[in-house]
């Protein structure tokens, strides 16, 4: 399966809503989260379930499997980084940041992400407070 920005979104979906490994994540949840219906969400879930990106049992939610959760935590870096980039470097606030991180998430390279990080002086925080993951190659 290929990592589409909408797989990623999912990912970090899950992510957000389980944090600990052990968790869980509703399908009803996922789908208010990412504003889909709860049969995309299952369909989705399936598709990640069958690339082993997620364990799902019907009735009992998902999780993220450790692939699943080592590329849910790369969108969640390459968000945070290109927001904190974004203020520090280009001058934005940190309420504005988000939608352009959003979209750019999905079309920086790791590389580049990274280059903003070393630029950045490797930060610890996004400009929400929010704790800027530690790189996990995929």
């Amino acid at each position: 399966m290929r990592v589409t920005g909408t797989v990623e979104d999912y990912l970090k979906g899950m992510l957000a809503l389980a944090p600990a490994e052990a968790d869980a994540v509703r399908t009803s949840a996922l789908a208010d989260l990412l504003g889909v219906t709860a049969a995309a969400a299952t369909l989705m879930l399936k598709r990640l379930a069958g690339a082993g990106l997620v364990d799902h049992a019907r009735y009992r939610g998902a999780q993220l499997t450790g692939r699943g959760r080592v590329e849910a935590v790369r969108v969640v870096r390459r968000h945070r980084v290109l927001e904190t980039f974004l203020v520090r470097e280009l001058g934005f606030t940190p309420d504005e940041v988000h939608a352009e991180a959003e979209r750019l998430e999905h079309a920086a390279s790791d590389g580049v992400v990274e280059a903003m990080a070393r630029v950045l002086g490797a930060p610890e925080l996004d400009p929400h407070g929010a704790p800027i993951p530690a790189f996990q190659a995929a």
